[in-house]
């Protein structure tokens, strides 16, 4: 059986939200740290935190073909053919996607139920085991 999808994958507000809140809370620890080090560490830890890990805050468009093959673009520009990798999680409501482009270089995408339009996540979900299934478990030739 195939499956073809192709969805808008938006920000998820929700990791957003979760991932201010933990950077937050890193820097609210500063006030219980003794001494004068551990606080000015647990400050700079929670801002870099938040300058160098927010999630991307980019619409990106995912198609897969009936025969598991992805295409990852930018949303309204041209896409780069991808492949699913091992290692990659599909949980029922969490799809971290392991990609790699031809040039072998590996993107993270973080696909939460909040980022994709409620009709399309489960037609996603299945289309991404359909593909883990065709890629990921055939053995190489």
């Amino acid at each position: 059986m195939s499956i073809a999808v192709s969805v808008i994958v938006r920000p998820s507000l929700g990791l957003r939200i979760a991932h201010a809140g933990l950077c937050c809370c890193v820097m609210a620890s500063a006030a219980v740290c003794p001494g004068v080090a551990a606080p000015l560490l647990c400050l700079l830890a929670g801002a870099l935190a938040w300058l160098c890990g927010r999630p991307p805050a980019i619409a990106r468009q995912l198609d897969i073909s009936g025969v598991g093959q992805m295409r990852l673009a930018v949303y309204q520009h041209n896409g780069t053919a991808l492949r699913l990798l091992g290692g990659s999680t599909l949980w029922p409501r969490l799809l971290l996607l392991r990609l790699a482009d031809e040039a072998g270089r590996v993107q993270v995408l973080a696909v939460l139920p909040d980022s994709v339009a409620r009709p399309a996540w489960r037609g996603l979900a299945l289309a991404c085991r359909a593909a883990a299934r065709t890629q990921i478990n055939t053995p190489a030739v």
